[in-house]
């Protein structure tokens, strides 16, 4: 009985242990830190990924609405393919120290939301990374390392194989052009891969969503030097449409997305047209940029610093509310995540569903999700329907974790369009 107990014991700790995993995010910890981006400036689209010993940088920004101006110490933290914390100590991937201050901060200017704007700049003469793979920067105050504002997610990729994918409408479920599906291949003449079943991880994303993602382990078939993922269901994904958008750069110039813009001492509010439920209209294509958002107030060369904080005010009518799921804004507006922040609420007097978000000025794309209960995938069927003709951006992640190595290298990445011809 005693060992029964021990093990029983054992397999709780585990079970909890496991159960508390922390799977890291790009993400605000404090209701004060706002507008979190991290990325690559160097490159287009601006993915928060460098080569390991290139000369590209990550910039991190983020505003910080407190009153006063704190100082923010940050550590960067290895992480595995799944956004876990890796076994590594940060002797083993980091080249100098670990972290340090945040130096360079400015305060708004004429700003009716007050704020500091803080930038850092990696790698910088401090410290750069040793080796490839998912990283995190935790950024904290006061030396307080088990206390953070905020974490954001970058890569560090070794270019050591060639990926090859392609996106088509023609799918193995439907044909109702509903759907696109993938088609991967990967070369590797010059790098040894000796058992890609249980080395390799491949991550597919559509227009960097974690919750409809493909995470494959095993191929389709092999040939010499040549991995092939064809023909595979994981690989298949709803086509959703175009992003809608809105432009809340100016004051004064109001944009056709938007309303009104007033403003209610002591804030701006930004109001959008309701929205309308696009599963039942006929495809329109417009160039949008892949759910994400750009910083910008007009006539300014200084919108970092200069750009204000509007509460923006979203609807979308519907005569009866789901019964079995909630509706979401989706898209790197509400970092792509289905929770408080994004769920809409159906206001029963005015028949629709209504959320506000406190956004800083620019321009923003978003999509409207529905998740049933329970689940956590989710999808655009609903609101803004399936057209095999919209622009998705995908990008796949290879990761290679060898026989006794500690950690999932990163060793190549690929981003492709499922129209390139819209882009041309």
């Amino acid at each position: 009985m005693k060992r029964f107990n021990l093990i029983y014991i054992a397999f709780m700790a585990f079970t909890y242990s496991f159960a508390g995993t922390v799977v890291y995010e790009t993400k605000s910890l404090n209701k004060n830190i706002k507008t979190v981006q991290i990325e690559n400036l160097s490159r287009t689209p601006y993915y928060p990924i460098i080569e390991l010993g290139g000369k590209d940088k990550l910039t991190l920004s983020f505003d910080d609405l407190s009153p006063e101006i704190n100082t923010y110490s940050y550590n960067i933290i290895h992480c595995n393919a799944d956004w876990t914390k890796s076994q590594l100590t940060e002797f083993q991937y980091l080249n100098g120290f670990d972290g340090g201050f945040i130096r360079n901060y400015e305060t708004s200017v004429n700003t009716y939301f007050p704020y500091t704007h803080y930038t850092l700049t990696f790698p910088n003469e401090d410290v750069t990374c040793a080796i490839s793979g998912n990283y995190i920067i935790s950024i904290y105050p006061n030396n307080e390392k088990d206390d953070p504002v905020l974490t954001a997610r970058f890569m560090v990729v070794e270019s050591l194989v060639q990926i090859n994918c392609s996106v088509s409408p023609i799918t193995d479920i439907s044909y109702k052009k509903d759907y696109q599906q993938m088609e991967l291949s990967i070369d590797y003449p010059d790098y040894a891969i000796n058992q890609p079943s249980t080395e390799l991880k491949v991550i597919v994303q559509q227009n960097s969503r974690t919750d409809n993602q493909a995470v494959l382990t095993q191929p389709s078939f092999y040939e010499q030097h040549k991995i092939n993922y064809k023909l595979n269901k994981n690989l298949i994904f709803e086509a959703g449409n175009e992003y809608r958008e809105f432009d809340i750069s100016s004051t004064r110039v109001i944009s056709r997305q938007i309303e009104s813009i007033d403003y209610f001492k002591p804030y701006y509010h930004a109001t959008l047209y309701p929205d309308v439920i696009k599963s039942n209209k006929e495809y329109e294509y417009w160039q949008d940029i892949a759910g994400r958002y750009i910083i910008n107030v007009q006539n300014s060369d200084y919108s970092e610093t200069e750009g204000d904080y509007f509460f923006t005010h979203f609807s979308l009518p519907m005569e009866i509310p789901y019964l079995s799921g909630d509706v979401y804004i989706l898209g790197e507006i509400t970092g792509n995540r289905f929770d408080d922040n994004s769920r809409m609420k159906y206001n029963y007097e005015t028949g629709s569903y209504e959320k506000v978000l406190l956004l800083k000025q620019g321009g923003y794309d978003y999509l409207y999700a529905f998740v049933p209960f329970g689940e956590t995938k989710g999808s655009t069927k609903e609101i803004e329907g399936n057209r095999w003709e919209t622009d998705n951006e995908y990008i796949v992640y290879v990761y290679h974790h060898p026989f006794g190595s500690l950690y999932d290298r990163l060793i190549g990445y690929q981003i492709v369009y499922s129209n390139q011809y819209k882009r041309e």
